[in-house]
Formats: structure tokens, sequence, C-alpha cells
């Protein structure tokens, strides 16, 4: 095949499809050659994408699975997100001290904690649990559950000032996933930001106790299915200036490129990518998109 082949079939696949969902098992020369790892041994992947214009919100979830009042509340959530056409982005932090603690026997040895959980939960002085912060707005550092379907839908109603295309690349035989970004700025943003791309996981089974006998078994629910648990910060627990300086202007597209490792004992197609981007200043979110990891 000649080159000028090539890159045909790279423009199309890495420039307007934002939306296709590709296989490929034809080399190509997918991006710089240092960035490849060196013992690739073929160049088959998946790739899926998501374009994000209008507002989204992000829901941070601290739980734990020695929180009784957690699943009621983290059900909840997940409902709801399906309620607004998954607008809302879920992060389901372990990492509040006792709460979250592996114990040595019995029913809890699992460890769901991971440390940028550990940090996100310090930084913001949680205690009690279940709480959450929602889009981290001034409403307060720490949100009682009871209070999120009101914030959330505030926070959806705000008109989008950043839009988020996601794209994910995956490499079976290498267990690693590209990740593009490209952030379109809307409005005049004052102020430093950051972008954050994290790997959360569904559908990982341990046990929870739960104090609600209507929504599961109680105290202890074996077999309970965590939901977006957040496994890892790809670029650290709070991300990386989008710019050099952290500035962005309106009218711009910022692109950025992360190549990510997945550990293997996650299930790679339970997995999804979160990206949202933050106020140095303020902590607040403008923007957040999702996307899972396509591996067929």
């Amino acid at each position: 095949m000649k080159r000028i082949t090539y890159l045909f079939i790279l423009s199309v696949l890495f420039g307007a499809v934002w939306m296709a969902c590709d296989k490929i098992d034809e080399p190509l020369p997918l991006i710089n050659e240092e960035d490849i790892p060196q013992d690739i041994t073929d160049t088959l992947f998946f790739a899926d994408s998501v374009d994000v214009m209008r507002k989204q919100v992000l829901l941070e979830d601290f739980t734990g699975h020695k929180c009784p009042n957690c699943p009621e509340w983290g059900i909840f959530a997940h409902d709801m997100a399906e309620a607004v056409d998954h607008k809302l982005v879920i992060m389901a932090l372990h990492g509040a001290q006792w709460y979250s603690e592996p114990d040595a026997t019995g029913l809890y040895t699992a460890d769901l904690r991971c440390e940028a959980a550990i940090e996100l939960v310090d930084a913001f002085g949680i205690l009690g649990l279940p709480t959450g912060l929602i889009d981290r707005t001034d409403y307060g550092t720490q949100i009682n559950p009871n209070n999120w379907e009101s914030i959330i839908n505030e926070q959806l109603a705000l008109d989008p000032v950043v839009g988020i295309k996601l794209k994910n690349t995956y490499y079976p035989n290498l267990n690693s996933v590209i990740i593009d970004v490209e952030t379109d700025v809307f409005a005049d943003l004052p102020g430093n930001f950051k972008l954050c791309v994290y790997l959360t996981e569904n559908h990982f089974v341990s046990p929870q106790q739960n104090n609600n006998p209507e929504i599961g078994p109680s105290p202890d629910w074996v077999d309970y299915e965590n939901n977006s648990l957040v496994r890892e910060a790809i670029n650290t627990t709070y991300g990386e200036h989008i710019t050099s300086t952290g500035e962005i202007v309106n009218g711009e597209t910022y692109s950025s490129q992360f190549i990510y490792n997945i550990n293997e004992e996650w299930v790679t197609e339970n997995c999804n990518i979160v990206v949202y981007l933050y106020n140095e200043e303020t902590w607040d979110v403008v923007q957040v998109a999702e996307l899972g990891i396509k591996t067929e």
C-alpha cells in the first residue's frame, strides 16, 4: 500500500469521523513512532468517539464499601444519569478513611481505593458519607444526597461554555488505549484551567454494607455491583494545564493526547474514560465527557 493511501486512511480515522467505530487490522502510521510501545506485535485497534457540545455535569460520589447508606444513593445517581440521557457523569470515589479501608479478614477485604480518591477526600475534607461534589460548584464542599437532584438539574440548565471531543483507540494486543481530547471554547473564561483524565470501571462485584432491604440484601450485600468505580487518574489527581499557562481563549480549540496501559486486573470492556476541564482557582468543573473503551 502506498504512503498516500496511509495518509488518506489516517485523515479519515482521526480527522472528520468522530462518531465512527472502526476495526482496522492493517499496519497504519497512527501516531509518532516514539509514542508506540517497543513491543508492539501488530496494529489491530478499535476506535470510538463522542462529541459533547451540550452542558454535562460531573458528580463525584464519595462512597465506601462499609457505608451502609451509600448503595441507595449510588443507585439513585445512576438512575438519574439514565433519566437525563447520560448528561450526568459519575465518578465513584472510594477513599474516605474507615468507610473504604479493607479488613484483614471477613467480607470486606477488597481494596477499592486508589491514590487519586484518597487525595481528593483529603483535599475536600470529606468526612461523613454518603456525600458528593457536583461540578465542584460553590454550593459547599460537601453536598447531601437529598440535594443532588435539584443541583444537578440547575447545572444541566446552564449554557455550555466548553465542548469536548473525546476519542479512545484501543490496542487489544497491548491492552493500551490512546486518548485524544479536543477542547472547544465557546465563551470568555478568565482563570487557569486544568484537564483531568480518569479511568473508571463498571460491573465490579464486591461486598457492600447496605441498610435498605428494599434495594438489596441487608446488612451485607455480598454480590453488590459497583459502577463508575474510579480506578486511576491517568494524568495525576489534579490533571494538567490545558495550555502552558492554563489560560484559554474564546473560539480556540486545544488538543491533548494520552497513552495509557490498562491494568490487567481490570475488565477493559467495562472501563470508561472520563475527561473534565476545571478552573484551577475556583475548582468549578465547566465540562465533562465520558466514553467507554471499545474492545471488539
